[in-house]
Order: structure tokens, then sequence, then C-alpha cells
């Protein structure tokens, strides 16, 4: 075992835990490991030009600042004399992020040398790279992984790797297109989500011959096929989601599919699955009535119209009242018993509160929102495409579809920098960078999306080791009213940094006018109450920051229909993964699931105790599985009403809790507004990492 391993492992050696021994496993990580097997360089013009001549480095980054200025960048990030903080940290870093040589034993790239291209090629001029490098050394912020990974990089892969299609209409030209698309965007490192209703359900119609069609499971076999087959060169896996609506008639065929017990040839083994619900589901489940499923072919053949296009809560009785159309009853308690009953044993599937969502999408005029992504945080209107058979490509028509281009505000080291509206300010400029900088011609749906509506989203990590920190429980009153109070501010310099980069350029995303943006309706909140703190708990964490008032917010709405939004939407709260150790902050805005978690990493466990994790903040590292779920979603809400897109929320459950406080949850998550669940993780069921989205 390695020296730097087996002290680390000494964190928990007698089960008692002493957090020096990571400190230790860390200087020597450096000394016998990262130190000496890391390529030194006469000077930084001899890395540079070294570096581009081997096509590690993009020339085209360093040709646009002059020499002095690009050393200026990596001057400013040495000389802030960056720490790690843990060895999880340090490790994860040069395991996953640091270039390395083609045999992998020894590093390019210092953590300061990443971080300084990255500043460069996300930068337009000297002053926003100064500001940029400083924000990520100090990890004020941080870029999803692909950014990090990729930025400045010659010959490498995306800045983003999250997409949502709504390419799968029902005929076998846009089936096929969607499998080529899915296919391009995996072998690149993508994870990408599918809307999959609008398919004939099985035993429809084809042609006129009856009882034909295979419906949704052939198209999902198909793309859990083309996931495993398109695994970026065998370095992981693909991943990908499919979303169906619980009023397709296949709905519960295809949950199947997520069952441990399910038939081998019918399971879903790499796919993942969301249910999207409208609320005249759970209104009859309420009432403990039953619900019609529809067959699409059948609608579209009586109406004209795709499934994904029918307002269920509003059309139902209509729909349901209509003799010609074909349908079939179902007991909708029945079927969130067996989402629940899945979710035991897989963790699926995300469920996607269809009403929730669309109440507050702030461009109904653009669209509906009908699915989301792999990691189920991003909600964005998509429309269908539809592709004709070859020779006819005239006549298609390109939908939108959706990249998620993400970055994370660190919540603890934000609020340390003595300027919280500065650093949101920097990572909306980064994510305006990503956006404009990516151009996924493959999906021409994607492309067009990126182009006209430049959606970007700031999430957050660390809200628990935050909170842990400061002696604050997690989901009591005071956090609740702290999560209130940073998402408002956030929100509020997120669309300031929008309207400015508006008003600047001249670039005013598609969809604008006539958007809930243009009226005014989606600040309504912000212009009848202040989102200030009322306790002097909270006060006291965000003494020296300049928070918005009322007048602040009138003043931006004001600026807002006079300039427009360069984005359609600003905020998206995703899982953060790996990057979180790197950061030294607990994940997302989810609580901690161990006060000192153990991983396992190419054969070797290694551990991570929490930030700050001594004897009295151990008290408020209390455990995701010993809370009432009901604290979690109190957070998620308290944070939702600030956040245009969506959060990653996940469930954390004992292993014997029963199908109907499952039920409870949903039902609770529901009213409380929010709009998407993420996996229900159970003590001892281990879900894989979403490593695509996972920033």
């Amino acid at each position: 075992m390695d020296p730097w391993i087996e002290l680390n492992n000494k964190v928990l050696a007698g089960g008692v835990v002493d957090t020096s021994h990571d400190q230790e496993a860390l200087r020597v990580y450096f000394r016998e490991k990262v130190n000496p097997n890391t390529v030194t360089f006469p000077s930084l013009e001899e890395k540079i030009a070294t570096l581009t001549e081997r096509g590690v480095w993009d020339p085209a980054v360093f040709a646009r600042f002059r020499p002095s200025e690009v050393r200026a960048v990596f001057e400013r990030a040495y000389g802030l004399n960056f720490r790690f903080r843990s060895f999880m940290g340090a490790f994860k870093f040069y395991s996953e992020y640091a270039t390395m040589t083609p045999d992998r034993r020894q590093w390019l790239e210092r953590y300061e040398d990443r971080l300084s291209v990255t500043a460069l090629a996300r930068s337009e001029s000297l002053p926003e790279a100064l500001e940029l490098v400083e924000h990520l050394v100090k990890q004020t912020f941080t870029p999803a992984t692909p950014t990090l990974m990729n930025s400045g990089k010659a010959n490498t892969g995306r800045l983003v790797s999250c997409f949502l299609l709504q390419d799968c209409t029902d005929n076998l030209d846009s089936i096929t297109k969607t499998l080529s698309f899915v296919a391009e965007l995996s072998k690149g490192g993508g994870g990408i989500g599918v809307e999959v209703s609008n398919l004939r359900a099985r035993g429809e119609s084809l042609r006129g011959i009856q009882n034909v069609t295979k419906g949704v499971m052939g198209v999902a076999k198909m793309l859990d096929n083309m996931l495993r087959y398109a695994d970026q060169a065998g370095q992981r896996p693909g991943a990908g989601a499919i979303y169906l609506s619980v009023m397709h008639p296949d709905f519960l065929d295809t949950l199947s599919a997520k069952k441990i017990a399910s038939d081998e040839d019918a399971r879903l083994k790499t796919l993942s699955m969301g249910a999207t619900i409208p609320d005249i589901f759970l209104e009859k489940a309420r009432a403990g009535q039953d619900i019609y499923q529809f067959y699409p072919h059948s609608l579209f053949q009586e109406t004209g119209r795709e499934f994904t296009s029918i307002d269920w809560t509003r059309e139902y009785d209509t729909l349901a009242a209509n003799p010609r159309l074909r349908k079939k009853l179902v007991s909708p308690r029945r079927i969130l018993e067996d989402i629940a009953v899945t979710q035991g044993e897989s963790g699926y599937p995300y469920l996607l509160f269809e009403g929730n969502a669309n109440r507050v999408n702030p461009i109904p005029n653009v669209g509906t929102i009908k699915m989301s992504n792999l990691c189920s945080e991003i909600l964005q209107p998509t429309l269908p495409s539809t592709f004709h058979a070859y020779g006819q490509e005239e006549k298609d028509q390109v939908g939108l579809d959706v990249s998620c281009n993400l970055a994370s505000l660190v919540i603890e080291q934000s609020l340390a920098s003595g300027d919280l509206g500065r650093v949101v300010r920097s990572a909306v400029k980064l994510l305006d960078n990503v956006a404009r900088s990516t151009s996924i011609h493959e999906v021409p749906a994607v492309k067009r999306a990126n182009e006209e509506m430049r959606s970007i989203g700031l999430g957050a990590m660390g809200l628990h080791s935050f909170l842990a920190k400061n002696e604050l429980v997690y989901g009591s009153p005071e956090a609740l009213e702290f999560v209130n109070v940073y998402f408002a501010a956030v929100h509020y310099h997120a669309r300031r940094t929008s309207m400015q980069v508006a008003r600047d350029t001249g670039f005013v995303f598609q969809g604008f006018h006539g958007s809930r943006y243009q009226t005014g309706e989606h600040f309504a909140q912000y212009l009848h109450e202040d989102f200030l703190p009322t306790t002097p708990e909270v006060a006291a964490l965000f003494e020296g920051h300049d928070l918005p008032t009322r007048a602040d917010w009138q003043g931006l709405v004001q600026d807002i229909q006079t300039h427009g939004l360069a984005h359609s939407f600003v905020m998206a709260i995703a899982p953060t993964g790996s990057i979180s150790y790197v950061s030294n902050a607990s994940a997302s805005i989810m609580p901690i699931t161990e006060r000192v978690e153990t991983r396992t990493s190419n054969k070797a466990r290694t551990i991570y105790p929490m930030p700050h994790l001594n004897e009295l903040t151990e008290w408020f590292y209390e455990e995701a599985y010993d809370m009432d779920q009901t604290r979690v979603i109190d957070t998620v809400a308290a944070a939702q009403r600030h956040v245009d897109q969506g959060i990653s929320c996940t469930l954390f459950v004992p292993s014997n809790a029963s199908t109907r406080t499952l039920q409870r949850y949903y039902l609770y998550a529901y009213a409380r507004g929010l709009k998407t669940l993420y996996y229900t993780r159970l003590r001892k069921v281990s879900i894989d990492e979403c490593l695509n989205c996972a920033i």
C-alpha cells in the first residue's frame, strides 16, 4: 500500500477519527508522489512552448495574449499560495484533472497551471483573466468538470457534457436520428436525457396493421445498447436517461425494466429512467380515483397533436370523454406504489413534477418543460425536431434541445470573499464564454438552442459543511433563512450580470420578448418582499456583503425590460461529485451521508473527513439517513424559490422505509413546489455517481 494511502486510512484507525493523519497523508503525497513525478521546465515560456508543441495546450489560447499578460496570469495563480485542505482533494485533482504524460507516469500540470490555462481560455482580456484565475484558485466557484478539464487543451473533449434531446418523435427516421445523436454525444463523454413519450405504445397500429408496434421498450433497449457501445473509447460507460410520462400506456412496462428482478433480456442495464408526472395524476391519486392513460398514435390520429404537446391537467376531461381515443384505465395509487417499490430496489425513476416546473417557467412563449437531464436539475422548454428519409432533408424541422453549461459556487469561499456579487459576476461571465465557445454541430437542435437561448446553470455546493462550521443545524429555521437569503442574492447578481451582457453586447436571447422576464412577472416575489436576514445568527454570516433590497430589484427589473437578458436561464443546482472534494466542501446543497466518507478508487480505499470536522462540529453534521426527509425537502424548497431551473434533490431513507413513507415524501415535495426528485438512496443501496453531470 502506498504510504500516503496508509496514512490517510489511519484517520479511522481503531474506530476513532483523527484528522491529523489526513494532513500527514497530504504532505507525504506531495513529497513522495506529486513533486518527484511532475515535469519541471526552466521557465514558464519554455513550459508553454513545449506543451503547445507536444499538442497538450492549444497555441491559439496564448496567441490572444501578450507574453507579459500570460505571465501575469500564472504569477497571480502561484502568488495566491494555494494549499489543498484534504488528502482526498489533492488525490482527486491529480488523479482526474491534472494533465499527465501519455504513459500516465508524470504530471505536466500543477493545480495553478490548470487554472491559469482555464482562465486564459475562458477570458476576453487580461483583467478578466486575472479576475477569473483568482476566483478559481481561491475556489469561490468552480466550473463543471469538462470545462475545467478541457479548457485550453488541444484536440480534447467538449466544454459541456450534459444534453437533453426531444428529437425522438414517432417515426423511424426520427428514432434512428436520435440514436445517431446519442452515439455522437456519448462517445465524447456526454450524458444524455431523451424524451420518449411521443413514441407510440406497444400494440398500436403501424401502416394500418393493428397490434404490431413494439412500444417504448423497443427504442429504450436500442438506446441502452448504444450507450454501452459508445463508451468514451472504453474509458467509462456511456450514461443516459429516458423521460416517460405516467400518462403513457407503456409506463409500467418501462418502469419494470429498472427493477432488479426483471428479466435479463428486458432490463435496462445502463439507461436511467425519469417519470414525468402532471398535476391531474396526483389529484386523482389523492382522491383515490382511476385515471386514463392515452395511446400516442391514437391521440395523434384524432387530434393531430404530439403526446408531449398536451396539457394533461387542463385537457384531461375532454380527452377522457372522447370515445374515439384509445385509452386504458389505471390506478394512479398503484403506479405510485410501483414507483416507490422500484426506487427501493434501484433508486429509479427520477420524478419530474410537470405542473410545478411549468407554473414558474419564465418563457412559456417559447414552449413547455417536458423533461429533464441525467441528474434532474436542468429544466428548459424543448421543441421536437422532425426528420425525414434520406433525400428529403429540406423538409426536416430542427427543434430546440439543450446543452447544460454548468458551474457551482462554493458557499463558504464565496462568502469569505467579502463580495458575493463580484463572485457571481465572474462565474456568469465564465459560463457565458462557455456557451459562446460551444457548437455541437453534430446535433442541430442542441446547436440551435445554445446559439439562440444561451442558457447557463450556476449552482452551489458546500451547504452542509458551511452550516456545520457555523454551528447551524441543517434544515433548522435559521438554516432555511440562510438558504433563502443566499440564493435570492445569487439570483439577483446572476440576472444583473446577464442584463449587463445583453446591454453591452446587444445579444438578447431568442424568446425574451413575450416572456415573463419582459413583463416582470417572473420577479414578482422580489418586488413585494425583502429577502434579507431577520435573525442575528444569519445576519452575521452575510456581514460585509451588499444584499439586494426591493428597491434594487425594482431597478433591475426596469433595466431588464429596457436592455433584455443574454441568457434564457441562469441557475441550476447539480449534484457535485469529485469537484466537491477538490473544493473541500460537502456535495451540492444535500446533507452529508457520512461524517467520514470512505471511497474506493483504483482498488485503493481513501478516507475523507468532512471539512472542519471536530468535537464541536460533529454534532451539526447529522447524517442524511438519520434525518426526517421533510427537512431536506424544505431546504431544497427554500432554494427552489430562486432557482429558475431545477435542483438535484436526493432522498435518503433507511432500508426498512415503507413504500407509503416514500409516497408521502413525493406528495410533500410536490406540495412544497419542488420540480424534480433525483435518486432515492437506501442506506444499503449503492448507486454509481453520475460521472457526466457531477461537477
